[in-house]
């Protein structure tokens, strides 16, 4: 058993040390590579790589678009809100400028006709007011202009603008029944055509309300067509 055992051993020894030989060998075929391989590897790799770090940029390229895009949107919502910011200021200026030329309006223009009609003995000066004041205007340079009925200015026989007292006094020549003593009697009725016409008083109008308009709308038809006496003397 001991023999067969010895003989048995180198052949097992040499049969590994001519295996050994073959896989190294083998191996060593296995791993050599042309240069035309190795150049393919390298440029494989560095595909790789590029295609990696371009993602990345791509990346980062998206994302600082996205922020210039943010900030875009933040701007101009920004912008709007100070142009609605400034619109509103503009507008609450407009309006202050607006009241401001209205009270400059009421001052030299209603005042104005105010104080004549109540010199030149109007019956109602606010009611001459009321009648007269649209056709004044104030322009931006604060003169005062008075228009006619196509709205345009008006100027007296020297050629220069036509003023308030003017128009006022040209007015109450054009309605003596707007100055005092210069109305019909009170009590008193009067016939034309068979006609009765009550006479009233126009002192008792106020013109700012459309019923008494119409009345002296049509108190004026009237008197026109002689359906009203007149009496100058009272």
């Amino acid at each position: 058993m001991s023999e067969e055992n010895k003989v048995v051993e180198p052949q097992n020894q040499q049969a590994e040390t001519t295996t050994a030989p073959e896989t190294v060998e083998t191996k060593a075929k296995e791993m050599t590579f042309t240069q035309e391989q190795l150049d393919n590897i390298i440029k494989s790799r560095l595909d790789s790589e590029q295609k990696k770090h371009q993602r990345q940029l791509d990346e980062i390229k998206a994302k600082e678009e996205e922020a210039l895009k943010e900030k875009q949107i933040q701007e101009a919502k920004s912008k709007q809100e100070l142009e609605k910011l400034m619109q509103e200021r503009i507008s609450q200026k407009d309006s202050e400028i607006l009241k401001y030329k209205n009270e400059i309006k009421k001052e030299r223009i209603d005042n104005t006709i105010m104080a004549v009609a109540s010199q030149n003995n109007a019956v109602s000066p606010s009611q001459v007011v009321a009648l007269v004041k649209d056709q004044i205007r104030l322009t931006d340079d604060n003169r005062v202009e008075i228009l006619d009925n196509n709205s345009n200015v008006r100027y007296n026989p020297k050629g220069e603008l036509l003023s308030i007292e003017e128009k006022v006094k040209e007015f109450l020549d054009a309605n003596p029944h707007f100055r005092k003593g210069s109305l019909s009697g009170s009590g008193s009725q009067s016939a034309v055509e068979g006609k009765t016409v009550k006479p009233f008083n126009i002192q008792d109008l106020d013109l700012s309300k459309p019923e008494d308009r119409a009345k002296y709308a049509e108190y004026r038809k009237k008197r026109d067509a002689g359906a009203i006496e007149i009496n100058l003397n009272k």
